[in-house]
């Protein structure tokens, strides 16, 4: 497969220093996923945290291991040093690279996985884990086949060819899923579930149901990601929090404060004064 246009971004800073390069996925997956990447550096923070979108993610490791935490108590500690899937998550992901790190990710869109993967996504919401559990030794095969792949054009490539030839599971998914995550994120999360119910023709139990086994979470949960990650994009000093809650779709500002601590593990004010590497995500340690 040809290459696409690979745009590389370069980070310097107290966090460390990092290349990402960023690629289009090829023109038969874009309606599934959002983006494929390729980052390599080293890190100065001890963890951070990976925030909720509507997203679900493949994600391989090239480089030494990494860490992913699992809430206590006790916290586990688990090594990352093969190859995971990643579902939907209604909470923050807590990770740690203190090695350096080589990472190639693949992220879904909503439906993306459910569309393109034999897996139920309902059964991966909330879990990150081996994708060998899923899909047996094929994962480890893909895994040493980009371990002997030099470039990260080829790299990319090789990750759209599996996806094409070997993951397109060829199921469909209902056209209310579709129609319901359009209309979630044309309005910034804004929506009711009981709205999308009545709009849909049909019973919000139904319309849930439909949802949450195509993308694994049902549209409450959905609009809730969408309304966080709005506020996320418009933090700034100085802010109203009354305001920005009415504009982001909240009851009041104490709506807002519970969600973002949920989806963050932060108060708003904690988070603010905490370093981000990128928008996804943020420094706890």
């Amino acid at each position: 497969m040809a290459s696409g246009v690979i745009e590389v971004h370069r980070h310097d800073s107290a966090l460390g220093s990092w290349d990402v390069a960023l690629r289009r996925p090829h023109p038969a997956l874009r309606q599934h996923i959002a983006q494929l990447w390729h980052g390599a550096g080293q890190v100065t923070y001890q963890r951070d945290r990976i925030l909720p979108q509507a997203r679900s993610y493949l994600l391989i490791n090239l480089g030494p291991p990494q860490y992913l935490f699992l809430p206590g108590p006790p916290e586990l500690r688990v090594v990352f040093d093969d190859i995971w899937f990643s579902g939907l998550h209604e909470g923050p992901i807590e990770t740690a690279a203190p090695h350096g790190s080589v990472l190639l990710g693949v992220a879904f869109g909503a439906s993306g996985a459910a569309s393109l993967l034999p897996w139920s996504q309902a059964e991966l919401a909330n879990r990150t884990g081996p994708l060998q559990d899923l899909i047996g030794a094929a994962a480890l095969r893909l895994r040493e086949r980009l371990l002997d792949t030099a470039s990260v054009a080829a790299r990319l490539d090789l990750v759209e060819d599996w996806l094409l030839d070997l993951c397109m599971s060829g199921r469909s998914v209902h056209p209310l899923v579709h129609w319901t995550l359009a209309r979630i994120h044309q309005s910034g999360g804004r929506v009711r579930a009981e709205e999308l119910a009545r709009e849909a023709g049909c019973s919000r139990k139904y319309l849930g149901s439909v949802v949450s086994r195509a993308v694994g979470l049902p549209p409450k949960s959905l609009a809730r990601i969408h309304r966080f990650q709005q506020v996320l994009g418009q933090l700034g000093a100085p802010l109203d929090w009354a305001r920005l809650a009415a504009d982001c779709g909240y009851y009041d500002q104490s709506h807002l404060i519970r969600d973002f601590q949920q989806f963050s593990g932060l108060t708003p004010a904690a988070f603010l004064r905490s370093a981000q590497p990128d928008p996804g995500s943020v420094v706890v340690r």
